[in-house]
């Protein structure tokens, strides 16, 4: 299936790519979690939890399973609302009274651990389709940076390929270069390198700092794998729901 691009209306919201300008202190927050916490049938997962993450940097989020990484990643993408606390994505509040806003939410771009590619469109397509779903007419620029992102990832002669004819690993970097496409000032990264290899994992990690600092962006990865820190800005490491250090 080919993907086709609509005629744009003027009431769909495009997704920001400029970074926040830096503040006198240092750069702005990509996001802001104040007092954070969230609990599933009165089990509380987070438990006021207060994290900053500046624009333009990487930072790990470690910790063994179950220890509350991935909630904390689908509360800072407006994808789960906390039970008490705040949430500022650049500055803005991404929750309101009736859930997350959805033009803030679209600031945040997801890698899940699950390789959610969509099953009928070329792995080309995986990196397009948001640009498309935005109301944006896909341009040669657009086409220019997927193939560059293939190629970064090791998939520039499978651009045609359908996900059913890919290997898991392969589906995993699919997400990531799809995420990066999107030019989303946050990028939220759950377990971005465990169905890769060691050599691959440290090539994505790579790809995710360089990232940063060409765009700007902020990317969050939750982890136990502790193979590419040494890539990172930032070691943010979480158990029991409350953030040690």
């Amino acid at each position: 299936m080919s993907l086709t691009t609509p005629t744009p209306t003027p009431t769909l919201v495009t997704i920001p790519t400029d970074a926040p300008a830096a503040g006198p202190t240092g750069p702005a927050d990509a996001v802001t979690l104040a007092g954070v916490r969230h609990a599933y049938d009165q089990v509380e997962t987070l438990g006021g939890v207060d994290l900053h993450l500046p624009a333009g940097s990487l930072v790990a989020l470690l910790g063994p399973s179950g220890s509350g990484k991935t909630t904390l990643l689908a509360i800072a993408g407006g994808l789960l609302r906390p039970t008490a606390g705040q949430v500022l994505v650049q500055g803005d509040d991404l929750y309101d009274d009736r859930g997350a806003r959805p033009a803030i939410a679209r600031r945040a771009a997801f890698i899940l651990q699950a390789s959610s590619t969509i099953p009928f469109l070329t792995v080309e397509e995986q990196l397009l389709v948001r640009t498309v779903v935005a109301g944006r007419r896909i341009t040669a620029a657009d086409r220019a940076r997927a193939a560059e992102l293939l190629d970064r990832v090791g998939l520039a002669d499978a651009r045609d390929r359908l996900p059913a004819e890919l290997s898991g690993g392969e589906r995993q970097r699919v997400c990531v270069a799809a995420a990066l496409a999107t030019g989303a000032p946050l990028v939220l990264a759950d377990e971005p390198t465990a169905s890769l290899d060691r050599a691959r994992g440290r090539d994505v990690m790579t790809l995710l700092r360089e990232h940063t600092r060409a765009s700007g962006a902020a990317v969050l990865v939750a982890t136990h794998d502790e193979r590419a820190l040494d890539l990172v800005d930032r070691v943010v490491r979480i158990e029991d729901g409350a953030i040690a250090s």
